[in-house]
């Protein structure tokens, strides 16, 4: 007779090992079975439901939405926060707090960390307190925005997080939008712009924000985007922009002459490192959809009212 035919054994085991918290080779020593035994009939028990794990997850809602979004948008994995009890200014901040023990653990020691210009971001940024990994490099991915929002600037949101970790950072000067072709040519060829550009085409880590495409937008707001711009991107057919890549609502990229005066590093560009999105809020949904549609995002962070309005639950 198999070892396991013994109902009355398997359940002994199974009392002392999940009950009295006794290793297998206690239990081994105490019943004169071998440990390969135990081993058996806790297997088996599991197996046929004389023993069921329960998990007490607090986060049931979260993970199922993490599942979702992953498997709709092949995404390498998802983290949706709750901020349901932050007042609608504070959700940001809250956002940012509950993000950024997750976001610390994405890098690795020595890694190239490139860096977007956000709110978002910089929420997540200035929650951080400490990042153990050692020689950590970041990189601004995109040019300034603006005059206004010092600190959603990348250049800002790089010393930051070197900052943070005793790390370096480096400084594009540049702006991310400029009147013409030629000035922007002009820039990227000088040494200081292009040492930065290279750099942030050989990221490990590129942490990214999901930008709309509208007056209200944080890049708009802040100056670097103008009325113009706007409509001509909008007459093309995007509705998010990520770094210097603009998408439509399929996932497309969309390419007008604006890419051509956009200073910064493109979704092709990143193509072949960790890129981790950040974005909440309902008036972002279409963006982010497209954005997550575009196959250049590896994981996506969110908060449980954006993730529900995604998945269409809201």
């Amino acid at each position: 007779m198999a070892i396991t035919d013994n109902v009355r054994m398997t359940i002994k085991v199974c009392r002392l090992y999940y009950e009295e918290n006794m290793s297998q080779k206690e239990i081994s020593a105490q019943l004169g079975i071998s440990r390969p035994q135990v081993s058996r009939l806790l297997a088996y028990a599991r197996a046929n439901n004389i023993v069921s794990i329960k998990i007490n997850n607090p986060f049931v809602d979260e993970a199922r939405l993490e599942q979702l979004l992953m498997a709709k948008y092949k995404l390498k994995d998802a983290l949706v926060v709750n901020t349901d009890g932050a007042s609608e200014k504070g959700k940001l901040e809250e956002f940012g707090r509950l993000a950024a023990g997750y976001l610390g653990a994405c890098f690795s020691e020595n890694n190239r960390v490139g860096v977007m210009s956000g709110k978002t971001i910089s929420s997540v940024a200035w929650s951080i307190k400490r990042l153990e990994q050692k020689g950590l490099e970041f990189v601004p991915l995109v040019g300034g925005i603006g005059s206004a929002g010092v600190n959603y600037h990348a250049n800002a949101i790089a010393q930051r997080f070197a900052d943070c970790s005793s790390g370096s950072c480096y400084v594009l000067n540049a702006p991310v939008i400029v009147k013409s072709e030629e000035s922007r040519n002009m820039l990227i060829k000088e040494p200081g712009i292009a040492k930065v550009l290279e750099k942030g085409k050989s990221c490990d880590v590129a942490i990214v924000g999901i930008g709309q495409i509208d007056i209200s937008s944080t890049t708009a707001q802040a100056g670097a985007m103008s009325h113009n711009d706007i409509k001509i991107l909008k007459e093309a057919g995007a509705v998010a922009s990520v770094c210097t890549s603009y998408i439509n609502a399929k996932g497309e990229l969309v390419h007008t002459e604006l890419n051509r005066r956009s200073i910064g590093q493109t979704l092709e560009q990143l193509k072949n490192c960790k890129t981790i999105a950040l974005a909440i809020g309902n008036r972002k949904v279409p963006s982010i959809k497209a954005a997550l549609l575009c196959g250049y995002i590896d994981v996506f962070i969110t908060d449980l009212e954006t993730a529900r309005a995604i998945m269409d639950e809201a």
